[in-house]
């Protein structure tokens, strides 16, 4: 470990965050984690059987019949949580923010139960707050060419963040973190060219599974270089060789789950379509009369890097219509929702939506400089007779629109109904009500067990996973 003065300036920045999180972090910021633990929890149990989910409880089990291990069940987990792709985004990063270290600190229940029997629901909200932002000021650091060199954000930098956070449950000494970190960067992972296919959420998995034994390592005593966060490690190796700026991170920024906050995701595809599908929706609500009309025109105009995700023009799966901006157009137009039965196989190839798919038009503009978070998307549809636009900056469930604590209920109960799970709002209340104070064992144990018993019962084995 380096001297104070001779820390790498993400080291230097980080390690504030690190030691202080538990004085420092504000009422409102727990609340705001608490509420993406919620979506978080909710699109896992949504991606419970979901067939992504079931190979990685089957790469774990073939050939073995004792318990899993908590790196074992951080990928099942991991897998699950994005399964649906319905978990939440921040922009800072381009990046899923959450799912990653909740993955982690989930499977590492047990090992947290042994160590910290005093463990609060405080404490766990708190680690988390810290892996998140780890992940997005990493992220900021590298900027939109890491995503752009085809690197999954939400991988590469899911695992740093995820490893914090679990550092952090753990109380390990400073000189351990930095080595969970640094072991952590030689296992982060994931190729964009990936997305619509069952690898994507494995991508999250990965990164949970690799910052479990990251620091796991670290705690068993494995050494490993600060090198890997300065000029010469993690950040230029991601971002193509190419120098970066000097990280805009310091003690006492606002936290980013506060300030601008996650965005949870009200539609289950890539967030990228989510103004899009606002932008169809409302121009719909407008001309009832053509619903049911001759196909219509659709052209959307995004921001430059706006179209990156959206690599499928016309899908084949209903993965693949995840990222297809013509196919979200088409069935918000068609069905006037998108939900998760939009992304069926069987959905995707209806003859209706393929039709109106060829008649959908994606542009993107060259200007420099606009946030692809905030950026308007134009929406023109044209029918016989008629033409009508929409400008959307923001979408539905960012900080500017954010979901309501009834839609976070609901969204918990559709998954758990889409997952084959039991639809019991109790657990979700509990989480969303419990104060700081709360045990973290009973809050959070028998939401962990009730995913994992779904998951289970999915499978063709009904392997045991250690409690």
């Amino acid at each position: 470990m380096n001297t104070p003065d001779s820390r790498p300036a993400f080291l230097a920045a980080w390690d504030p965050c690190y030691q202080h999180a538990g004085s420092a972090v504000s009422d409102e910021a727990l609340r705001q984690a608490a509420r993406s633990w919620l979506d978080t929890l909710a699109v896992s149990a949504g991606g419970a059987t979901e067939r992504c989910t079931q190979a990685a409880l089957e790469s774990c089990t073939a050939g073995r019949d004792e318990a899993l291990s908590p790196a074992d069940v951080a990928l099942v987990l991991g897998t699950a949580s994005h399964a649906l792709d319905y978990d939440d985004v921040s922009m800072l990063a381009t990046c899923h923010p959450s799912a990653p270290p909740i993955a982690a600190l989930l499977a590492l229940l047990p090992v947290l139960r042994q160590q910290r029997a005093d463990l609060r629901w405080g404490d766990i909200l708190r680690a988390y707050i810290v892996g998140t932002e780890t992940t997005l000021r990493l992220g900021q650091w590298l900027g939109f060419p890491h995503y752009a060199l085809g690197f999954h954000a939400t991988s590469t930098l899911g695992t740093v963040g995820a490893a914090a956070a679990c550092a952090h449950a753990l109380r390990l000494p400073l000189a351990q973190a930095h080595a969970a970190l640094s072991i952590a960067a030689s296992s982060a992972c994931g190729l964009r060219a990936n997305f619509g296919t069952d690898v994507k959420p494995l991508h999250v998995g990965f990164a949970a599974a690799g910052a479990v034994r990251a620091v796991m390592l670290a705690r068993a005593g494995a050494a490993a270089s600060d090198d890997v966060w300065g000029e010469k490690g993690f950040v230029l190796a991601f971002n193509g060789g190419q120098p970066v700026a000097p990280l805009a991170w310091s003690a006492g920024d606002a936290w980013a789950i506060e300030s601008p906050g996650f965005e949870h995701k009200r539609f289950p595809s890539c967030y990228m379509t989510h103004r899009l599908i606002a932008g169809v929706t409302r121009i719909r609500e407008r001309q009832p009369a053509a619903v049911r009309g001759q196909p219509v025109t659709i052209e959307v105009d995004f921001p430059k890097n706006g179209l990156a995700p959206l690599k499928y023009p016309i899908p084949g799966t209903g993965l693949e219509g995840k990222f297809s901006g013509a196919y979200c157009a088409s069935a918000a137009w068609l069905d006037g929702s998108v939900t998760l039965s939009s992304f069926d196989d069987a959905a995707v190839m209806g003859d209706a939506v393929r039709a109106q798919m060829n008649r959908v038009t994606l542009s993107e503009r060259t200007r420099e400089g606009e946030a692809l978070d905030s950026a308007p998307i134009r929406v023109t549809i044209s029918g016989a007779g008629w033409r009508d636009e929409q400008l959307v900056d923001w979408a539905p469930g960012s900080a500017s629109d954010p979901m309501t604590r009834d839609q976070l209920l609901g969204k918990w109960r559709d998954c758990a109904r889409h997952g084959a799970m039991a639809r019991d709002d109790a657990p979700a209340v509990r989480l969303l009500d419990a104060s700081a104070h709360t045990a973290a064992e009973p809050l959070l144990a028998p939401l962990r067990e009730s995913l994992l018993a779904g998951i289970r019962s999915a499978s063709r084995g009904g392997h045991k996973i250690a409690a």
